[in-house]
């Protein structure tokens, strides 16, 4: 969804707080707004430039880069373009004094001028610059620019964009998601004297008060109403309505078993004044970090390029990592290894799609070894017996040579990594990464599981989710669990029933979490025997 304009009217004033809106005062309005003009168009640009970078970085770096929303941002950024523009070419439009016009005349052109450099002073520019200044400067992976989250009955567990029978009053636009979704940062560009003014406006004043130690303290009083949380909101500062709506939205979703944490960037205000920390004391009160002033964001050398905003889906892992049956198979898979695998009719149409998708982005070198990395790879024996099952069945002779290299078996039993990482490049089209922890080691589960459960490091709703896993998903997911490693799998069916149950077992323990789990993007199955061959 795109970012409303409108959702910042009430916190974000540009008018008087650009750096062009001091002009000499030698200057004519219409030199002002020229060069106010130029100024912003070529600014707007520079924004749209880099957001144009880090979208190639994402097509270039990642297997669905549609997966970090920019668009946003971005069709804003250009819309903003467009009408900067515009107003570029009225300014361009206005005849400059010459000397030889009449009085009327140039006063004509100063009047005109003046309205155009009060409609590029009101522009949004400077919002979305803040935005990506500050998501640039002190953010890493990026998830989302502009995205609405919702709380209350109806909404579901919060999160996404709108939807048909979500209440909008019952939401929230947050500009940043990042930290792959578990930061929330809430932009406000509103100036001091502005923010001072609502205060006012609306019957806030700062006060002191006394403590228990004789020690004044700051508060701040709403003295047209009480301080009820009720849902008349036409008394309430808006960045503080803001706060309480992020954390009732944030309180409302979960990212890996978490609230997501809340950081509000005020770049044009600075603490120090009763008001202002008054204020902000009232924000931090909700559970949000609050940052100040310019060095909250425009920190020069702070980050380098533009890599770090990637997502890193990644940071969690363990080594060793628990590898489910679903990527044992796609690790050892022809459609994973041969770029000259086409889709036919003889193929199962799942077959096709898989081979499509494969075309597009391969899988191994785009996703499945960049998780793998360095790490060390278990599996336990009931996936790596399922695996068996399957290839002796339904693999072609390069799927079961895989199989036997990727599992350490004979003949293969005596080979180095080194060794097995030559045999499986001769089975491969794609450059088999050096540093693949080969062979795949084979674990037993049950009593790993039986002596987590006895010596309570797994919590009670471990049984729920059990109740509901198949034998080979109790042992994957239960034994990742309860060895405290990340497992990782293409089973997302699965994984959104464990994160379900554990959700509605919850019972109020705001710490418990499930098993860490990562769901790769697509599977891969064997690719079968055609229709009417023999074996």
């Amino acid at each position: 969804m795109s970012l409303n304009v409108n959702e910042h009217t009430h916190i974000n004033n540009n008018n008087n707080n650009d750096p062009l809106s001091s002009l000499s005062g030698e200057e004519s309005p219409v030199q002002i707004s020229r060069s106010l003009a130029t100024s912003l168009v070529t600014r707007c640009r520079s924004l749209l430039a880099e957001v144009d970078a880090f979208q190639a970085l994402l097509v270039e770096t990642q297997r669905n880069p549609q997966l970090v929303e920019v668009r946003s941002l971005k069709s804003n950024v250009l819309l903003e373009l467009r009408t900067l523009e515009k107003l570029q070419a009225q300014v361009v439009a206005i005849p400059a004094a010459t000397g030889t016009g009449t009085e009327t005349e140039d006063g004509e052109s100063d009047q005109v001028a003046r309205r155009l450099v009060h409609a590029l002073r009101s522009a949004n520019l400077p919002f979305y610059e803040a935005v990506w200044g500050i998501a640039k400067n002190t953010c890493r992976g990026l998830l989302a620019f502009g995205k609405r989250f919702y709380w209350g009955k109806g909404n579901g567990s919060g999160g996404g964009d709108r939807r048909a029978g979500k209440d909008k009053r019952k939401s929230v636009f947050v500009d940043i998601i990042a930290d792959d979704g578990e930061e929330w940062v809430k932009v406000s560009t509103i100036s001091e004297s502005r923010l001072l003014f609502e205060m006012a406006k609306k019957g806030w004043e700062a006060d002191s008060e006394s403590d228990d130690e004789g020690e004044a303290r700051t508060v701040l009083r709403n003295y047209d109403g009480d301080e009820d949380d009720s849902d008349d909101d036409d008394d309430e500062i808006e960045l503080i309505k803001l706060a309480r709506d992020l954390r009732k939205a944030a309180d409302a979703t979960r990212v890996k078993y978490k609230h997501p944490r809340l950081r509000f960037v005020i770049p044009k205000i600075e603490e120090g004044s009763p008001e202002i920390d008054g204020l902000l004391k009232i924000i931090r009160g909700y559970g949000i970090k609050v940052d100040c002033g310019e060095k909250a964001y425009a920190v020069p050398g702070t980050q380098e390029g533009l890599s770090h905003l990637l997502p890193k889906p990644f940071k969690r892992f363990t080594s060793p990592l628990n590898v489910d049956c679903t990527l044992l198979l796609a690790a050892v898979s022809d459609l994973s290894h041969y770029k000259s695998i086409s889709q036919s009719p003889e193929h199962h149409k799942a077959i096709n799609r898989q081979i499509a998708v494969e075309h597009e982005r391969p899988l191994l070198p785009t996703e499945l070894w960049p998780a793998m990395a360095a790490n060390e790879l278990v599996c336990v024996e009931e996936a790596a017996q399922r695996m068996k099952e399957i290839v002796t069945i339904i693999g072609t002779d390069t799927e079961k040579l895989r199989m036997q290299i990727l599992t350490g078996e004979a003949p293969f039993n005596d080979c180095s990594r080194e060794e097995l990482i030559q045999k499986y490049q001769e089975l491969s089209d794609y450059e088999i990464p050096a540093q693949w922890k080969l062979p795949v080691k084979t674990v037993e589960a049950q009593s790993v599981i039986t002596a987590a459960t006895e010596n309570a490091k797994l919590p009670p709703v471990y049984h729920q989710v059990a109740e509901n896993l198949s034998d080979i998903n109790y042992s994957v997911f239960l034994y990742g669990w309860a060895a405290g490693l990340a497992t990782i799998s293409s089973n997302r069916t699965v994984v959104k029933e464990i994160e379900s149950i554990v959700e509605k077992h919850r019972d109020g323990d705001e710490h418990l979490e499930g098993p860490l789990i990562w769901v790769c993007d697509t599977a891969r199955s064997l690719i079968g025997k055609e229709k009417g061959r023999k074996d």
